[in-house]
């Protein structure tokens, strides 16, 4: 019987031949990583076209260059992330929820069966954990009801490769919501901000940081999706239709 185990290889970032960070990802999906990356954790611009991508792969080491001297990143880190968590560079909790965009409202309620509805059907599209149980999967659900799914051996990895396919199409694209396969901790929420996300659905629960964070960045997280149920935090008012 074959065996079918999550990928999970070391990927290393670059932009424009420069050494950005080190991850341990799945080797799937690697233009999109890259991208939603540094879109959300270095603030890179968005490009006028699609940007060059040279990925390597030379004996399981695995390099990936963003080739574009027109793209630049609005800030730097002081140091590497090599976790892909986001906060190695801050000291205070305080600072983690300042540094957090804050999100536009939604120009239309949701329906908390769609929403829900949705989420399962994320689950549907998860390919290689169907195959594997080892990988977390990110869904994003747009203004025209189309869902993208992106899977990943790292759940921050995931949010990066379905932000990441967004970016390659063109930021101007309206995202309506953000699904999760698992918890929902204060880096996604901080990823999901800069994108202008103002809705998270994730299967597990949510962290106290993520919860201060979404209130603070006018985010609302519907959490610990079970059975129907679920844990709503953050703005709710004109959020969801009535019947709701």
């Amino acid at each position: 019987m074959k065996e079918y185990l999550g990928d999970e290889s070391l990927v290393q970032l670059c932009l424009n031949g420069e050494k950005i960070t080190t991850l341990l990802a799945s080797k799937q999906d690697l233009e999109e990583l890259i991208c939603g990356h540094f879109y959300t954790e270095y603030a890179l611009d968005s490009p006028s076209v699609k940007p060059n991508i040279a990925i390597n792969d030379d004996a399981g080491e695995i390099r990936v260059d963003l080739l574009d001297g027109n793209l630049k990143f609005n800030h730097k880190r002081s140091r590497p992330v090599v976790s892909s968590c986001g906060a190695c560079d801050q000291s205070e909790l305080s600072e983690l929820i300042d540094s957090t965009p804050i999100v536009s409202p939604p120009t239309q309620p949701y329906s908390m069966d769609e929403l829900v509805g949705r989420l399962e059907e994320m689950k549907l599209k998860q390919t290689e954990f169907s195959k594997t149980g080892g990988v977390h999967g990110a869904g994003l659900l747009f203004a025209d009801g189309t869902l993208d799914v992106m899977e990943d051996i790292g759940r921050h990895n995931a949010v990066d490769k379905a932000i990441g396919a967004t970016y390659l199409k063109g930021m101007e694209h309206v995202i309506r919501a953000l699904f999760l396969s698992g918890r929902c901790g204060w880096d996604i929420v901080a990823k999901a901000a800069k994108a202008n996300i103002p809705v998270i659905v994730s299967v597990g629960a949510a962290s106290s940081l993520a919860a201060q964070t979404a209130r603070a960045a006018n985010i609302t997280l519907v959490t610990f999706v079970r059975n129907g149920k679920s844990v709503i935090i953050g703005p709710v008012d004109g959020r969801f239709h009535t019947k709701d």
